[in-house]
């Protein structure tokens, strides 16, 4: 009963390199896709798109990760500043995707050990910018729920036009239900046929 926001069709693409080329091929498929999901959440709400927006799936691999990443990509093609937040502190993947440094991210500074501005990395990719996951923690359904992740978000939505949140799956953890009850809306990637 849920509305569907957009299809997406498979990709081969892997790497930052060739995830890259997708999105700004003009006459990608999969670009288009997510170009049209970017305008079905602009058009979703009253006020536009969900300033604070967490993908999702019910289980691994049915690409959540690769959806936060194109639609955090498309979004900053129109200009906006984007953050993209790696959220899925059981199986993190973003510093792999975009291939960056994660020594120090989102769980250093929930464990008060860094402050928002030394998470906050610059992509290469312009307008976009992300906080990869940090050091996996013993304790991550812990860590999402605290007030740093609350005041996190809520500074994020100050100083960037969009927040998207690459959250865990929903299946048997309780990480994603928190992160979605502190976001402003939540995107379901459910994978056709499965």
């Amino acid at each position: 009963g849920l509305p569907v926001l957009g299809v997406i069709p498979h990709t081969r693409a892997t790497t930052l390199d060739k995830l890259y080329k997708e999105n700004l091929d003009t006459r990608s498929h999969f670009a288009e896709a997510y170009r049209s999901l970017r305008t079905a959440l602009q058009f979703s709400t009253a006020e536009g798109m969900p300033r604070v927006l967490m993908v999702t799936s019910a289980s691994m691999g049915e690409g959540k990760s690769t959806s936060a990443l194109s639609l955090a990509m498309q979004v900053a093609q129109m200009g906006k500043k984007v953050l993209l937040i790696d959220g899925d502190l059981r199986k993190a993947s973003l510093h792999g995707n975009l291939e960056l440094p994660n020594d120090l991210g989102l769980t250093n500074y929930l464990a008060g050990d860094a402050k928002p501005v030394d998470i906050t990395q610059a992509t290469g990719i312009p307008n976009l910018f992300a906080i990869t996951s940090g050091p996996l923690p013993p304790n991550p359904a812990e860590l999402v729920s605290s007030t740093k992740m609350v005041s996190l978000l809520s500074l994020a939505a100050e100083k960037f036009d969009q927040v998207i949140v690459d959250g865990p799956p929903v299946l048997g953890l309780a990480d994603a239900p928190l992160l979605g009850s502190i976001v402003d809306a939540t995107v379901l990637v459910v994978e056709s046929g499965s």
